[in-house]
């Protein structure tokens, strides 16, 4: 399985550095050997495009967040790739999406990665194991406040990490999350549904500026999905398929 990862990324890495020209697909390659599986946005400055059809030009479906999770994945081709988003199926470019590498049988389990994080609550450093127990042999210190990154909760005591390219383990409890993640259930920023109060409509913006261009009014009452914290302020949110930022004075739950 290891082995079987390992070279479907040299495979998407490849064909990445390899020339060739976008054609209009309208149907994506669904052949075990082109899955991916979940990857995360990168490359951006706050959002990546998902696109109806593997093409530049071709109409926007969705923002999707600089750090967030898309799930099954295929490769397309030198350009782009399929991806699913809040259940919406679409293309992103390739430069704006990176592999997540995870430990044997968890490498398309989006619902345990957890992006990257940083080692806390320690007095000044946190072994990095080979196996997810006290008992397991440390394989290095990782200094307070480095940050760890392809992070997959393992259970209530162990996340597996990668540290200066080492593969291992950490106990829960010394790590704090910091970007990347599937809607991170385990971040303390996260919302989830929210409502619309406080007001006859609320702004939906383009960024977390009340001087950002408004993407929709959204009305009292409305639900909107998928919220984190993003400051003290504004929370991302969810509404029609179209992401944005919303005041968190106009949010109830």
């Amino acid at each position: 399985m290891k082995r079987l990862r390992v070279l479907i990324a040299l495979a998407m890495v490849l064909a990445l550095l390899g020339a060739g020209t976008a054609q209009a697909y309208t149907s994506y390659a669904t052949g075990y050997e082109n899955l991916i599986g979940a990857m995360e946005i990168v490359n951006c400055a706050s959002w990546a495009s998902l696109r109806s059809y593997p093409d530049s030009a071709s109409a926007r479906l969705a923002k999707v967040p600089l750090g967030a999770v898309v799930i099954n994945c295929y490769y397309q081709d030198d350009r782009f790739t399929y991806c699913e988003y809040n259940g919406v199926g679409g293309y992103i470019l390739n430069s704006n999406l990176s592999f997540i590498y995870g430990p044997i049988g968890y490498e398309y389990r989006e619902d345990s990665y957890m992006g990257n994080m940083q080692v806390s609550n320690c007095l000044a450093y946190a072994p990095l194991r080979d196996y997810p127990s006290t008992g397991g042999n440390t394989l290095m210190r990782v200094p307070l406040g480095e940050i760890v990154t392809n992070v997959f909760y393992h259970d209530d005591k162990f996340c597996y990490c990668i540290y200066n390219g080492v593969e291992g383990y950490i106990q829960t409890k010394n790590l704090t999350w910091i970007s990347g993640g599937s809607s991170a259930s385990y971040d303390s920023s996260w919302i989830g549904d929210a409502w619309i109060v406080n007001c006859t409509w609320a702004s939906l913006r383009e960024q977390p500026d009340t001087s950002s261009y408004r993407l929709y009014k959204i009305p009292k009452g409305m639900k909107v999905t998928n919220c984190y914290y993003v400051n003290d302020r504004f929370a991302c949110c969810t509404y029609n398929g179209t992401v944005g930022y919303i005041l968190v004075d106009n949010l109830g739950w």
